[in-house]
């Protein structure tokens, strides 16, 4: 090919790529248009988050002021079922100690506490058992909700790979043995909003992109960005 032509493809292939639409410009795009109409089943293949019309307005238009560097991590699910597995062995062994002094104090504990219920006084050794079992108690709820915070962190992590790996419509990637790197990207908008009164100002919004890349047997999956969050500018930021 003469060194002419060679220097004309080039250039139109520069100047084709200067005028493609950013990723982020059309994922964004695409989530305040489903948004707009509340196409959950579209919403749902995008975001882990809503954006209602009914409560946070609809927006009309935006424009991308910056995109802001990528962070990488490596996925924790190993880590996060790890720390799950020994608070639930600290149950148990917490729930049989507990059980045990349960056994061997049972009559004079619910004597006081049916004493208690009743808004009797509680004297002597009865109220000192009474006192330490709902010590157990109490404890025991700690661990109840200390192990669902837990298992949610596990299946957070997990989703926060598998979302964004499977194809819509696809049965979820097994990310078993696979080495995953998850990238986290900031997006800084300014939107035209239109309010659930119907008025219409502008905002500006940080929204959180994210995506995995998985390796395993030698072969590398990229997935797709995922919208995780959308923060109005000096808004209280959102809860995790």
């Amino acid at each position: 090919m003469p060194t002419r032509m060679r220097f004309g493809c080039a250039l139109l292939l520069l100047l084709a790529a200067c005028g493609s639409t950013p990723v982020e410009q059309q994922l964004l795009t695409q989530f305040f248009r489903a948004a707009r109409v509340r196409d959950n089943t579209t919403l749902a293949s995008m975001a882990a988050i809503n954006f209602d019309p009914r409560t946070d307005g609809s927006v009309t238009d935006f424009k991308i002021d910056s995109i802001g560097a990528q962070q990488h991590r490596k996925l924790q699910i190993q880590e996060f079922t790890a720390e799950q597995e020994k608070i639930r062995s600290d149950q148990i062994e917490f729930t049989k100690k507990m059980r045990d002094f349960y056994q061997s104090n049972s009559i004079a504990i619910d004597r006081a506490m049916k004493a208690d219920q009743a808004k009797q006084p509680v004297r002597g050794n009865d109220a000192q058992l009474l006192t330490e079992w709902k010590k157990w108690d109490a404890d025991s709820r700690d661990l109840e909700r200390t192990l669902s915070q837990a298992r949610q962190k596990v299946a957070k992590e997990k989703a926060s790979a598998v979302g964004s790996l499977t194809p819509p419509g696809r049965d979820d990637v097994d990310t078993s043995g696979m080495d995953v790197d998850i990238i986290t990207e900031p997006v800084t908008v300014t939107a035209q909003v239109q309010t659930p009164d119907g008025k219409t100002e502008p905002k500006t919004m940080v929204v959180t992109l994210q995506r995995a890349s998985g390796k395993k047997d030698g072969q590398t999956l990229e997935g797709r960005w995922i919208i995780t969050s959308i923060q109005q500018q000096g808004a209280a930021a959102p809860q995790t």
